[in-house]
Order: structure tokens, then sequence, then C-alpha cells
């Protein structure tokens, strides 16, 4: 294995310098053929130590390697990292990314045992390359050092070390949690463990602490909680809810966007709300109790559920009928065949982007339960299911006492204008229904319903798969960005500005805190998680745009359109690779996810794991937007430059950023043209001559102007040029159709300083017949390949891939057609 190195290799570090991420999207560190997963982390993790960029030690090291089989996770005497359980993403069956986590642990040379230290570990990203992996990414939220209690420390407060080997007895953990949150035998306990948490900034040392989920029994609605019980303070120093909320008004097929208007309203009657049906499928709908195939049908199938009992009465009970199941609007009949056909959507597309959905939702209970009129976790409506407002949140099966979680989305009412005759669900509109969605898909995952540096993304996922078939794009400037259209209209936006301090080191933006990062809490001012929730939307509508949701059919008259095909593309492509970046990420037990980068490195991650992506015809290989993705995030305020925070402007670009300049200045918001400026890639038919028209059997004199946006100077980058004719033009692929240009007299290679030009060429080019001619001409450098550079592993270097998408994301890439006649 060769170890990357600097610039390709992007060393990420904390304010205290210590090393965070390792990033090397585009050069891979490739292990032998035939190695396994573990043992190409473990050539990973050997080389990274030599050259000091992870904590670990010979001890470390020898205790991985002795313990690398499949299946083993046992901590050692001297070692202060175990192996924790991999993740295999899978496609269609084929494993296309596994994920690796190191566990950070409390060796039992220091403290007489060892257990966990609680969200610290070590995490990698490997991807199938041919019969072997290549590491791309790597995440440490190691502490480095830790204090800890003593062994005569732990003696005297009251802590039994029998613990760590054996667990607590249900009755000791019951005695201990019971008083502080007085409970009693009806709660049930499940999944407690002694573990170590981090010490605070005022030096408290570390100490052993019981994490513990409290769950109640089935019957009981009750609301689960995640605990951190310190054995020093003999307190519940850390609570949460295991439960996510979102609150507003919503209808289904949401008639603003219907209308490109906001004049239909949540309070309107249902003659007024009817006229916006649409005929759905019901799909795999079991047949009711007592009744043979062909009769009636419950809304209950293998994906989802609709709780047959309601918790509000026989009288909410979901229909059971012949179909169709047609209802009008204002009716929880209504609201309950919505919620069955949204959910059930949601789950089929994690299966049609390739995913087993036994896999991918492993640590959740399939079918889905969704109680589409629920009493609520809290207010008025966990009294009568009268309140607005939606949830996820985890329950235990009676019969059971250990995961897979049954995972249920609770929604209440979408208005107040008649909760008990006509009642509008909320469970009616999609938008809320993706919001809660999202919750499921981060719990599945991560075994927590909530990121730790957000609330989740499923503001974004609404805002993106909503906006295709969208009007609103031509109501005014500003109706397009409102996540929740059929809600009162400021409540919510996904267009937030990064300058008003919607940025990820802006002044709205309310980091989570607490002692573990198990337990992290906003404040006052968002207590919800909802600003940061609103700018990682932002940024999520931001890469959706600029990969095709912002673009615009023109008819003959040069009249502009949304292109819904295209911005249907895009946002399939946007929601599969959120679906991927999620599945990715670890139990927060190991490491959460608590920064904004963690999430957008996972993003990028998936992005360059894919190796075919094709979802209602359109297609795509991996590899294409990773730098969209990362400019998305900088421009919404990450990887700024150290300084103090709050910063209310775009982050810094990468520190090697050549392009060749489309007119966006080597950024990428969307425009329908994405030629390259006349100016910046010419030819000519002297050397040294002016831009003019090529010229048909003559050779032809082609230039290339490089920019560098970063602010590292790029060593010897390099230009190539290609050309096509015809058709051929329109497909990036090595199969031939794209051959190189003669190079033998240009100036191929040069360093371009930050914020320099630099020209190279002339390349020599001779058109061999009439018709159409195109040119694309790529730079490469250590630090920012072109994403057609054959050096970076990437699947869509070798095509088949629409050139359109392919340069447009690529400020690497610059690109000119000719008819000559």
């Amino acid at each position: 294995m060769e170890f990357p190195q600097e610039p390709d290799l992007i060393i990420e570090r904390d304010a205290d310098g210590v090393v965070r991420e390792l990033r090397h999207l585009q050069a891979p560190a490739i292990g032998d053929p035939d190695q396994s997963i573990k043992a190409v982390a473990l050539a990973y993790l050997r080389l990274a130590v030599q050259k000091c960029l992870l904590p670990l030690d010979e001890d470390d090291l020898e205790h991985l390697a002795k313990t690398i089989g499949e299946g083993r996770t046992e901590p050692s005497e001297n070692s202060r990292f175990r192996w924790a359980n991999p993740r295999e993403l899978k496609r269609d069956k084929k494993l296309e990314t596994a994920i690796v986590w190191c566990q950070q642990t409390v060796p039992v040379k220091d403290v007489h045992w060892a257990t966990d230290l609680e969200g610290c570990s070590i995490r990698l990203v490997l991807h199938s390359i041919g019969r072997t992996f290549g590491v791309t990414s790597a995440r440490s939220t190691v502490q480095v050092p830790y204090p800890f209690w003593s062994f005569d420390e732990r003696r005297f407060f009251g802590f039994k070390d029998e613990w760590i080997k054996n667990g607590l007895k249900p009755r000791e953990a019951a005695q201990i949690l019971g008083l502080p949150l007085g409970f009693h035998e009806e709660a049930q306990i499940i999944g407690q463990r002694i573990v170590a948490f981090a010490g605070v900034k005022d030096k408290t040392k570390a100490g052993p602490a019981m994490s513990a989920a409290i769950v109640p029994i089935a019957r009981s609605h009750s609301v689960a909680h995640r605990l951190l019980y310190d054995f020093k303070k003999k307190a519940v120093v850390e609570k949460s809810v295991l439960a996510s909320a979102c609150a507003g008004y919503a209808f289904l097929g949401d008639p603003a966007s219907k209308r490109g208007d906001f004049t239909v309203r949540p309070d309107n009657s249902a003659d007024i709300l009817d006229a916006y049906h649409d005929p759905v499928s019901l799909m795999d709908l079991e047949p009711a109790p007592g009744h043979p195939a062909g009769g009636r049908r419950q809304l209950s199938g293998p994906r989802v559920t609709v709780r047959q009992a309601s918790a509000l009465g026989e009288a909410f009970d979901p229909p059971t009928q012949k179909p169709p199941f047609a209802f009008t609007a204002r009716s929880n009949e209504f609201a309950a065949v919505s919620a069955y056909y949204h959910c059930d959507s949601m789950v089929r597309l994690v299966a049609d982007f390739g995913f087993d959905l036994s896999e991918y939702f492993q640590n959740i209970e399939l079918p889905l339960t969704v109680e589409h009129r629920a009493k609520l976790l809290s207010g008025s409506g966990a009294r009568d299911g009268r309140g607005i407002n939606a949830y996820v949140t985890p329950f235990m099966p009676a019969t059971s006492s250990e995961a897979p979680w049954n995972a249920r989305m609770l929604f209440g009412l979408a208005d107040f204008a008649d909760t008990w005759k006509h009642p509008l669900g909320l469970a009616a509109d999609a938008h809320f229904i993706w919001h809660e969605f999202s919750h499921v898909l981060i719990l599945a995952a991560t075994g927590s319903t909530e990121f730790g540096f957000a609330h989740s993304v499923g503001d974004g996922l609404a805002a993106v798969m909503s906006d295709p078939s969208s009007r609103l794009d031509g109501c005014n400037d500003s109706c397009r960005g409102v996540t929740f259209p059929f809600v009162s209209l400021p409540m919510r936006r996904h267009d937030r500005d990064v300058e008003d301090g919607w940025g990820w080191n802006g002044t709205l933006y309310e980091k989570p805190f607490g002692l573990s990062p198990l337990y992290r809490k906003y404040g006052v001012r968002d207590p919800a998680g909802y600003y940061a929730e609103q700018i990682l939307s932002s940024t999520v509508f931001r890469l959706y745009g600029a990969i095709g949701g912002d673009a615009t059919a023109f008819d003959r008259r040069c009249n502009g359109e949304p292109d819904v095909d295209r911005r249907r593309a895009a946002a399939h492509y946007t929601a599969y690779l959120i679906v991927r970046a999620i599945a990715s990420l670890g139990l927060i037990t190991v490491q959460p996810t608590n920064d904004a980068e963690q999430f957008a490195t996972a993003l990028m991650d998936a992005d360059v794991g894919t190796v075919d992506f094709a979802y209602e015809g359109a297609a795509r290989r991996g590899g294409m937007v990773h730098k969209v993705l990362r400019w998305a995030f900088e421009r919404q305020g990450l990887y700024q430059a150290p300084g103090e925070f709050p910063q209310n402007r775009p982050g810094e670009p990468p520190a090697i950023d050549v392009f060749i300049d489309d007119g966006r200045r080597g950024e990428y918001q969307y425009v329908d043209d994405w030629s390259a400026e006349p100016d910046v890639m010419w030819v000519a038919r002297n050397v040294g001559g002016a831009s003019t028209q090529p010229s048909v059997g003559q050779i032809n004199y082609v230039y290339v102007a490089v920019g560098n946006r970063g602010s590292q100077s790029a060593t010897q980058a390099s230009v190539k040029v290609f050309t096509a004719t015809g058709a051929d033009a329109d497909t990036w692929n090595t199969n031939g159709a794209w051959r190189s240009v003669p190079s033998a007299n240009a100036v191929q290679t040069a360093d371009v300083s930050a914020g320099g030009l630099v020209i190279f060429g002339p390349f020599e080019w001779t058109p061999p017949r009439r018709g159409r001619h195109a040119l694309l001409a790529a730079v490469t450098v250590s630090g920012d390949r072109s994403n057609i550079d054959m050096a970076s592993a990437l699947p869509c270097a070798t095509g088949p891939v629409a050139l359109l998408d392919l340069v447009a994301c690529d400020n690497n890439l610059g690109y000119r057609e000719w008819e000559l006649g």
C-alpha cells in the first residue's frame, strides 16, 4: 500500500492541532489483491501511525493484528483500541463500500479492566477497487489524552469492577436508575452497559458511567429515554429522549406548489382541497383479517403497516375495505391512506436505489409502524391527538429486550380548523413524512433519531424531492425556498443566506452541547435544532440545484421553464447520496456525527464509492459530484480559515483548486451554458495568434488558460486536450471516441500560483471533416485531479457518462464545440 502524500492528502485538525480527518478521495490508499477489509484497514493504520497522523502505538497495532479475524472485537490488557463491527454497503448484492471502526478503550493495564470510551473511535472508509479495497478517508474522535479514575477512586464511589465483566443485573440497574428517574416495574431497561465518558474543560476527570436506554414495554405510551449515570456523582448527568418532532401545517400534494401560489390554505373546506387529489397506487396491501385474497384490504404491507388499533379509539382506526381507498381530504381515512402511500414509497425508494432492505434496516423492524392519528409525545396532543406535530420514536416489542427497534412514525393534525368532525391529518403531506423518514434512516444507522450537529436532514430531503414538479419556481424569487409551503410562510426555508448568519460558523448556528457526545442539547434560542436543520437543508438544496436541480428547458422562442426531467434526476441522486451517507455513519456509541464536516465527507465518499447509479432512466457514474458537494458546504460557511467565531461568510476553497473558467470563476452554481469562455479556451490558425473559427483539414492551435482558486500553488499542473465528433461528443467514454490532441511542442506542465493564471499550449488539432467538432480540456495536479484522471480510480473517469453532467460538475474540465462547414 502506498500512503497518499500532500497535497492529495488533506489533513483536518481541531483547534488544539489534533488530527481529526484524513481525506484523499481521488488518491485512494489501495490494499494488496484479495486482502480482507480489516487487513487493508490495518495496513492503512500502520502507515498513518508511521507518519504521526493517528494516535495508535505498537501495542494497539499488535492487538488489532491479533484480532483481525471476523467477528473478533475483544479489548486487551495493553491496547487502547479494539475493532468494532464493520459495516458493508451493498447495492444489488454487490459490495461497494465498507466502513471499519477502531473503538477507543481504556486498557486493563491502566485501570484493571477495559471499557469503551463513549463515542471515541477511528473510522475508515474503504471502496471496492477490483480485487481489493482502497481507503479514501479516515475520521478520528479519539480523546488524546484522557483523564480517568483510579482503582481506589472507583471502589470509594461504590463502583463494582465485576460489573465490567458481567454487567449489571436488571434489578441492580433498576435500583440505581429507578430512584432518580421515578420509574417503576413497568419500565423496561434494554441495553445497559458500563462506559467511560470524557472530561470537560474544567479538568473534571472522566470516569466509569452506566449508559442505558430506558424503554417502556409495548403497551405503555411513555417515551423512551437514553441515560448517562455517573457513579461518582450518583446521579443521572445526561438524559435525552429517543424521539424527534416536526411541527407545522401541511397537505397532500401540496396545493401551494401545484398552484404556484399560497392562496389555498390548510383551513379550506374539503370542496376546495379535494380538487388537488392525486391517484396513487397502494402497493402490496394485505387482506383484512378474516377476508380472502381479492376481498377487503387493510393498510398494511411488507414494508409499512398503519397501526390497526388506534390509540385514540376505534373511531380513529384506519379503514379496511375493498379498493379503491377513496376518501375526502378532510378525514382520518384520507390521512391513513396518505401515511401508507408516502411511507411505503420512501422505503421502496431505498430498495430501488439498490439497497437490501433487510441489511439497510437491520436495526429497525420491518414493516415500519405508522400511526396516522396518534397520541403525541407532548402537549395537548398527548391526551387526545389534537396537536399539530409529528414524531419518530423507537419502542421495543413486548417479547424482546434487544434491538431491532420498533420505530413508530406518529402523526397528528395539520390544522385546527376542524379537529373532530372533518380533520385534516398531518400525514397527508409528503414534506412532513420526508422529514420524519429521515429520522428513521438516522435511527437505523446510528441508534439515535438525530444527528449530533443538526436536527436531521429531513427538511433537505423534503425540499429536494418536492421541488422538480413544483410551480413555486415561477411564483417569485422567495417562494421556492419555503420548505413546507402549506404552512405559515416564513417558518422554515432551504435558501438561507450565509451572510445573514445561516452558516456552519455563523451567528445563527447553535451547535449542540453536553458532557457526553450522546446527550447533546440545543440552546434556548433554538431548542429543537431547526436553525441547524435549515443550514443543512440550504446546503443540500444548493447541491441539488448545482447538479441539475436548477435546469431550465427552452422552447424555440427561447422561453424557459423548469426542466422537470433533469430536476427529477438531480433530486434522486441527491436523495441517494443522503441515504447512502447516512448508512455509512456509525452507532453513536462508537462515533457520533457531531460535526458538519463528518457528514460532508460521508456524502463525498458516497459519491466516489458509487460504481453505477440509474433510476428512472437517469444514469450516473460515481465520482462526478464530490467537488460540488464540497463547494455546497463551503458556500454555506464550512471550511473556514482559522479565526474568531462566528464568521458570517462562505468558507475557503480547497488549498489547491485549479479551474478552466466557464463564467463561474471555478464555482458550481448551475448555468445552462457550461462551455468554457472564448478567451479561456480558444483556437488560433497561427502559433500565438488570435482566437478564430477552426479550419477543416488544417492544423489549428489550441490554447487553454488555467486559474487557481486555492491558497497554495498548484505544482506541476498538467493539461490534456481531447477531441470528438458528431454524437460522440455527448458522452465521455474511453473506448476510443475521444482522442487526445497532439502536444509534443506544447506547454503541457506548469506551476499555477494561488490566484494566478497560466496559459497552456499550443496543442495541434486538425479537424478531419465538416460537421460537429468538440474539444475537451482537462487540467490535473496533485491535490486536485480532474475527474477523468485515470489515477483517481473514480468510476466516472472511464465513462460512459453524459458530458453535460461531467463537465458542469468538475471545474478542472473545459469544453467547447463548433459546427464547421
